[in-house]
């Protein structure tokens, strides 16, 4: 039986700085450029226990504040704000995944890692940049993970025990088990749109 595996999303910033831009308008001022902002990063911790029981914990970095423009003429329903929108989710308490789609693309850069972890509605954990040098991704809200997706969902499968031939098949193992778990730790959202770096 596999082991019940926790995704936690922290409210501890790693120190770092990712150049990223508004979504999905990236030319706000339309001059032709890309407008990039300093977002903040932080941590997500996957926890489970090991054979023993004793608790194992693997760490990643990610985005989870970005700016995004909801146009007033076209505004997205998820949303109330419109405007300039500071997407993520403040607080989520913990709760049961409930959905898992493994061929989730990510909408707003092209990415060669698939998956979408649900943690509310149309908010998800996925696929973010490789790496913190690979600036310009945006997001509306979701969780990027940042770093190689398959191996954070690698991670999962490692924490949980499981046998699954797979790791997209270990995830959804665990959602079907009801074992695995999502959380959100309360983070007031930074003012990322004071923190314009430039256009490019």
């Amino acid at each position: 039986m596999p082991r019940t595996v926790n995704i936690i999303v922290t409210s501890q910033t790693t120190g770092d700085t990712y150049l990223g831009r508004s979504y999905p308008d990236s030319d706000f001022d339309n001059n032709g450029k890309t407008e990039i902002y300093k977002i903040p990063v932080y941590y997500v911790d996957i926890e489970s226990t090991d054979s023993t029981g004793k608790k194992v914990t693997r760490r990643w970095k990610a985005l989870r504040f970005m700016p995004y423009w909801n146009d007033p003429k076209d505004p997205s329903t998820h949303y109330k704000q419109k405007g300039w929108v500071n997407s993520g989710k403040h607080k989520v308490a913990r709760k049961k995944v409930t959905y898992y789609n493994p061929n989730y693309k990510v909408q707003n850069t092209p990415s060669p890692y698939d998956g979408g972890i649900q943690i509310d509605g149309s908010f998800l954990v996925h696929a973010g940049p490789s790496s913190l040098t690979e600036s310009g991704w945006g997001a509306a809200g979701c969780v990027e993970i940042i770093g190689g997706f398959d191996k954070f969902k690698s991670d999962i499968q490692t924490l949980s025990g499981s046998t699954a031939k797979n790791s997209d098949e270990a995830i959804q193992g665990l959602v079907k088990a009801g074992q695995l778990y999502v959380q959100v730790d309360y983070a007031a959202p930074p003012d990322i749109k004071s923190a314009f770096y430039g256009e490019f």
